[in-house]
């Protein structure tokens, strides 16, 4: 017998009978329309009217600050999803039979007030519904006004005297087929801010894991679909070995496959940047693991030894790319891929670039999934300008649900702006490193340069000897300076011909370290000077009084005084600071006036480069 032939023969009765049946009925959309909630946790009245362009939807993004609402927002539309998919599939519920997704409590009636309420519509006059009391309805002399304005009279209506609680759904047997059609036609998914792949550092099992055959589920209320979606790799791996066995094996899904496989390659070059002509491999079948490759050249030999970034970025985007193909769907690109994909906390495990650049692009790539979508990150937000328009996608605040631009949020540029600055900035260090002719020195800021040149001047040759072996450079700030030393650290040592010394600032109490042509070490913190903090530690008390009585405004003082701890009172030193405003201004006085004995505990600083430059 032709085992070859059977299988086509049986996958073509299969297809066919399929196609009849999704034919019976007109797709069907399964795109949140709106939501109302009322007095629930934080939030106190939110609705929003979910936009669409052209019948197309627009991303939406919520934000806000933790405890806001943005997951509890996010669990109403969830929740509805679920209780769909259980009236279609029964055998195999998210959730057990009679029961929802999300808890329903008292407990999260809003502090002071008495009910709580909130309202899913989705498409096709679906939608779920609840009202919860405090009290039984009798004990309320009328309706809440909150639910006038709502129109949720309806809801208070069909509660009994003695009641409490009400909960109503159009996800009911009676609209199965109708559901039923959504499920078919439409990808549905939630990926939970708990969601992980474990590394493969961590867990040897993931690399030795091999591609499989997928076990599905073809028969009338079952499904191997699933909504929530926690650590989805291994069946997205599996999914990949189908997909390429039936690239070979069955002509009639070659096309269908062939745009999915295109589809797949997009995805991975969008995530894997600078790499051209991406595809995978899956090993024979004694070592079937799936590996990235660019040509000829092997990238990544397993999949589950991607960054946690490209992971979480290739779970969503292939989760998406999955179950749309398994709910049977005809489709010829990405741009024919219906659904609402629902995350939580979008930009978790990822790296700027995926924020600003690769995730818009992936989100773009699926123009009629609905993404609800929350997010921390003013880059990811930005990004979504920059590829969308500022009318591209819709921005919410919780917990009011108010619909912003991101110009209300000019920290959002100025998070940008200070992470392409940072950027440059170690580019051109690195730059700098590999042509140096002399042995680089970093110090915190501009002040910290001109006081070690104007040091070594007042010292006299020895150190000025010192100065003329190097060449200092301001490293821009103790945050900026340990960026300095995550960066040059990557540099192979072949590359760096000069030794390279970081000079941090007292406070950060860092001993000498080596690594290479690479040093690093604070300068010495002296206890008995008044400042505390930065370079000007090492000026005594004598030489900021000076200073002070040339111009008040240079130092900020909190004057001796007691605190009462536990009922007893304690002494508080004088605390001096420099004040940030005069920074520079006392710089150039101390340089311009201070003598020998002002600077005298820079020598300190000459003995730590005389060291490491031996």
């Amino acid at each position: 017998m032709d085992c070859q032939k059977c299988f086509k023969d049986s996958k073509k009765t299969l297809l066919k009978n399929k196609k009849t049946a999704l034919n019976c009925n007109s797709p069907l959309a399964v795109y949140a329309k709106k939501i109302q909630i009322v007095n629930y946790g934080p939030i106190d009245q939110l609705d929003i009217i979910f936009p669409f362009e052209n019948d197309v939807p627009k991303p939406v993004l919520l934000v806000g600050e933790n405890g806001s609402g943005k997951s509890i927002l996010l669990s109403h539309l969830v929740n509805g999803l679920i209780s769909a998919k259980n009236v279609v599939y029964p055998e195999t519920p998210e959730v057990d039979t009679d029961k929802v997704y999300k808890i329903r409590s008292s407990s999260y009636v809003k502090t002071e007030k008495s009910f709580y309420y909130s309202r899913v519509a989705f498409e096709d006059d679906l939608f779920l519904e609840e009202l919860r009391l405090l009290r039984p309805k009798e004990k309320y002399p009328s309706i809440p006004a909150e639910l006038l304005e709502k129109n949720a009279q309806n809801a208070w209506n069909s509660l009994d005297s003695k009641q409490h609680d009400h909960f109503k759904s159009s996800f009911h047997l009676e609209n199965k087929q109708k559901i039923q059609n959504i499920f078919s036609k439409n990808c549905v998914l939630y990926f939970p801010p708990n969601r992980f792949e474990e590394p493969a550092w961590l867990n040897e099992e993931n690399l030795r894991a091999k591609a499989k055959y997928m076990d599905l589920e073809h028969f009338g209320d079952h499904t191997t679909r699933k909504v929530v979606n926690y650590s989805p790799l291994h069946n997205n791996q599996n999914w990949l070995f189908d997909l390429v066995y039936d690239m070979v094996v069955f002509e009639t899904e070659v096309k269908k496959a062939e745009s999915i496989y295109r589809i797949v390659l997009k995805i991975f070059t969008s995530i894997i940047r600078g790499s051209p002509n991406i595809n995978f491999r899956i090993g024979n079948r004694l070592n079937r693991i799936v590996s990235i490759w660019t040509d000829q050249k092997r990238l990544v030999p397993n999949i589950f030894q991607l960054s946690s970034g490209e992971s979480s970025l290739l779970n969503l985007f292939l989760s998406i790319l999955r179950d749309f193909d398994l709910s049977n769907a005809e489709f010829a690109g990405a741009k024919d891929i219906r659904g609402v994909v629902i995350i939580d906390e979008v930009d978790l495990h990822l790296h700027a670039v995926h924020q600003y650049e690769v995730l818009p692009e992936l989100i773009k790539m699926f123009p009629k999934i609905q993404f609800v979508v929350t997010t921390h990150s003013p880059l990811f937000i930005l990004g979504m300008k920059k590829l969308f328009g500022e009318d591209g996608f819709a921005l919410y605040r919780l917990p009011q649900g108010k619909q912003i631009g991101t110009e209300e949020f000019s920290e959002f540029t100025d998070a940008y702006n200070v992470f392409t600055e940072t950027s440059r900035f170690l580019d051109e260090i690195q730059e700098a490193i590999k042509n140096a002719q002399k042995p680089q020195v970093f110090v915190d800021g501009e002040t910290d340069r001109k006081y070690l040149l104007r040091a070594s001047e007042l010292f006299g040759s020895e150190e000025k000897k010192i100065l003329e072996k190097i060449e200092i450079r301001a490293g821009g700030g103790n945050g900026n300076l340990k960026n300095v030393w995550n960066g040059v650290k990557k540099l192979p040592q072949n590359l760096v011909p000069q030794k390279v010394v970081l000079l941090y600032d007292c406070e950060d109490g860092i001993g000498l370290e080596e690594e290479g042509n690479f040093f690093r070490q604070s300068i010495p913190k002296q206890i008995e000077h008044p400042i505390q903090k930065g370079i000007e530690n090492l000026f005594n008390k004598t030489t900021l009084e000076k200073a002070k009585n040339h111009k008040p405004a240079f130092i900020d003082i909190k004057h001796e005084h007691t605190e009462t701890i536990r009922g007893k009172e304690q002494p508080v030193s004088d605390e001096w600071k420099i004040n940030p405003d005069e920074k520079t201004n006392l710089c150039k006085w101390l340089c311009d006036y201070g003598t020998v004995e002002d600077f005298e505990h820079f020598r300190q600083i000459f003995d730590i480069l005389r060291k490491i430059l031996e």
